[in-house]
C-alpha cells in the first residue's frame, strides 16, 4: 500500500539525521495498536480498529523533554464481494474490496526520565485525522499480488488532540560496546507499552456496510460524529 510505503519513507528520512544529533538522543519506534472508539464515535461505528504506529522523537540534551512526529495508520474493517468485471464480460469475475481507514499525523511532546531500565513517560499530542474509504479490484483468490485498480471514493478531515502515557523497558544497551560509534549509532532498545486518549473533531466517515450497490449504482450511508478514541500500543523503540 502506498500509505505504508510513505510512512516508512518518513521514518527512514528521520534516521538520516542521526549523525548530526549523535551527541543528543533520537528515538524511533514502531507499535502495533488496538483502537477503541469512544462516546459518539463508538455508537456510530460500533467496531474496534487496529493498525500500526511510527514515530521519531528528539530529546533536548539531558533534559526530560522531547518533541517529535507521530504517524498512525488504522483500519476499521473491510467488505469484500465478487462481481463480474463488466456487463459485457460476465464470465470474468473479480474480487471487490472496500477498506475503511484512518490516518493520523500528530505533533508529539513527551516528558520522560533521560535514562534507566524503566522509563515511564507522559505525552501530549495534536494534529489531524484523515478518514478515507478505499476500494480496490483484485483477482479472486489473490495471494498478495498488486490490485488491478484502486480508488479512494470517500474521505474527510478533522482535528485530533489528546494525551497518554506508558513505559519503555530497556532490553539491551550498547553504549559500553566498542562497536558503538557514529557509524553504528544504535545505543539501546526498549519494549514500549502505552495508552492514549485522543479527542477528535466532528467528521464524516463510512463503516462496514456503508457502501450500497444496487442495479449498477452506488450510494453511501454516511455517518457523522465526533471521533474520540482510546488507543492501546505495544511495540519496540530504538535509541540513538
Amino acid at each position: 500500500m502506498k500509505t505504508t510505503s510513505a510512512a516508512f519513507a518518513v521514518l527512514f528520512s528521520l534516521l538520516l539525521f542521526i549523525p548530526a544529533l549523535y551527541a543528543q538522543e533520537l528515538n524511533a519506534g514502531v507499535n502495533l495498536q488496538a483502537v477503541i472508539p469512544q462516546n459518539e464515535f463508538s455508537e456510530s461505528i460500533n467496531t474496534e480498529g487496529g493498525g500500526f504506529h511510527l514515530f521519531g522523537l528528539y530529546r533536548f540534551g539531558q533534559s526530560p523533554f522531547g518533541l517529535g512526529l507521530d504517524f498512525n495508520f488504522i483500519n476499521f474493517g473491510r467488505d469484500t464481494r465478487d462481481e463480474p468485471l463488466s456487463s459485457t464480460i460476465p464470465d470474468l469475475r473479480v474480487q471487490v474490496e472496500n477498506e475503511y481507514n484512518l490516518i493520523q499525523g500528530l505533533m508529539l511532546a513527551k516528558v520522560q526520565p533521560p535514562d534507566g531500565i524503566f522509563r515511564p513517560y507522559a505525552e501530549g499530542l495534536a494534529g489531524f485525522n484523515y478518514f478515507f474509504t478505499q476500494t480496490s479490484i483484485e483477482n479472486r483468490r489473490n495471494t498478495g499480488g498488486e490490485p488491478i485498480a484502486t480508488d479512494t471514493n470517500f474521505d474527510d478531515w478533522g482535528f485530533a488532540w489528546g494525551g497518554g502515557g506508558g513505559v519503555m523497558v530497556r532490553v539491551f544497551d550498547r553504549r559500553g560496546s566498542e562497536t558503538y560509534n557514529s557509524e553504528n549509532p544504535v545505543a539501546a532498545g526498549y519494549i514500549n507499552a502505552g495508552v492514549r486518549f485522543l479527542n477528535g473533531s466532528e467528521a464524516e466517515y463510512l463503516r462496514e456496510g456503508s457502501i450500497i450497490v444496487e442495479n449498477g449504482t452506488v450510494s453511501f450511508d454516511t455517518l457523522q460524529s465526533r471521533t474520540d478514541m482510546l488507543i492501546i500500543q505495544l511495540g519496540f523503540v530504538l535509541r540513538f
